[in-house]
């Protein structure tokens, strides 16, 4: 089932294409194309597959009303009622054939959207905001102005990258705000915070998972352990991160060099990387194209160096979004004042009211046990600090 959204259309229902009959309805269960904000978003999927999606309006209609129309144009008046049926009906036919390509994924990714469709405005604390408008020469901190009302609305993310890790299409351009900027985010309640959510070591995690089962709290220092020889954390971390992101053996030898390239090799053995980029290879080579843990398409993933980095980081990205999304109905069950308000790829920002904080706390200590890899740490924090 495909359904055009009534934002899109400027109408009072949605137009919803059950694959016989079209027909208008005050709700539907489907995917929705013309509102990314949804969790099943039409756009969503296409971005996933690396194509453009279909315009909900026939382009030969809304380019006769491009300079004509201010605000809303309501196109069921606009359009003849049989060529906006035909026009949806071949959108749902190709859309058919998309989600075909995708093999399943698509509820994946429709879990994985659940906390973006749930993302609520921000308050934004003016004065903070212009303090930090004047010390800065970036524009991002514009794209935090707030209404009237002093809330900011949650952005509008994107798919569109290699990996499907989040870009921001529309909104507050949080990915890329300054961490002293922070201080901007204010809280709703009186006396409430605004904390950040965070996977801890969530690749590293991800790899290790999939080869043992199960990880550490610190994977960073039992990484260590397994080298051996005195290893020092902060060289492991970092050589860990590079081998993760495509550097080769001898790229992390040379900028890591307090670690030989045995224990590289120990970091090797320790996350399974030498069998599942054999395991990758021989994916690329049978379908021409790699897929991450629970099946999204990798087609940039085509030379050797990006077939581990693009599969860790994509199984990352729907580990980080589904199980935010587990967390939120947890605390939705227990109606706790628990607002989310931005994601930061593996962080979730929410605004808490102070008698929530606690219980809080027990939930995030529990981590998240993520179906088919297991139990991943999640920490809580402010999401500003100051330095002073």
């Amino acid at each position: 089932m495909i359904v055009v959204s009534r934002r899109a259309l400027g109408s009072p229902k949605d137009l919803v294409h059950d694959g016989n009959d079209i027909s208008w309805a005050s709700e539907s269960d489907g995917w929705v194309l013309g509102d990314r904000q949804q969790a099943k978003s039409v756009e969503a999927i296409y971005e996933t597959v690396v194509k453009e999606a279909p315009n909900p309006i026939p382009p030969e209609y809304r380019k006769s009303m491009d300079g004509l129309a201010r605000g809303d144009v309501p196109w069921p008046l606009v359009i003849p009622s049989s060529i906006l049926r035909e026009h949806v009906a071949s959108v749902s036919s190709g859309f058919d054939d998309i989600i075909d390509e995708l093999d399943g994924y698509e509820g994946v990714l429709e879990n994985s959207r659940r906390v973006l469709s749930s993302l609520q405005p921000c308050r934004i604390d003016l004065m903070e905001l212009r303090v930090c408008q004047s010390g800065s020469s970036t524009h991002v901190l514009d794209s935090f102005e707030p209404g009237t009302d002093s809330m900011c609305p949650a952005p509008i993310y994107s798919h569109a990258t290699a990996t499907g890790r989040l870009t921001i299409l529309e909104g507050p351009r949080i990915l890329t705000l300054q961490k002293e900027h922070r201080r901007v985010l204010a809280s709703r309640f009186n006396g409430g915070k605004v904390m950040q959510i965070d996977f801890v070591s969530l690749e590293p995690r991800v790899l290790r998972l999939l080869k043992n089962g199960s990880a550490p709290i610190d994977i960073y220092a039992d990484v260590a352990q397994h080298i051996g020889g005195g290893a020092d954390r902060r060289h492991v971390k970092l050589a860990t991160l590079k081998m993760l992101y495509g550097s080769s053996k001898a790229g992390i030898v040379e900028s890591v060099g307090e670690l030989s390239g045995s224990s590289i090799r120990k970091i090797e053995d320790y996350f399974g990387l030498a069998n599942l980029r054999s395991r990758l290879m021989s994916m690329l080579k049978e379908r021409g194209r790699i897929t991450s843990h629970w099946g999204r398409p990798l087609p940039e993933a085509n030379e050797q160096h990006l077939l581990v980095s693009h599969f860790t980081q994509s199984t990352a990205v729907d580990v980080a979004l589904g199980g935010f999304g587990d967390l939120l109905e947890v605390i939705s069950s227990e109606d706790l004042d628990v607002v989310p308000c931005f994601v930061l790829h593996d962080a979730l920002i929410v605004d808490v009211h102070p008698l929530a904080m606690v219980r809080l706390e027990e939930i995030v200590s529990q981590g998240l046990e993520i179906e088919s890899l297991g139990r991943f740490e999640i920490s809580l924090s402010p999401a500003y600090v100051s330095s002073e």
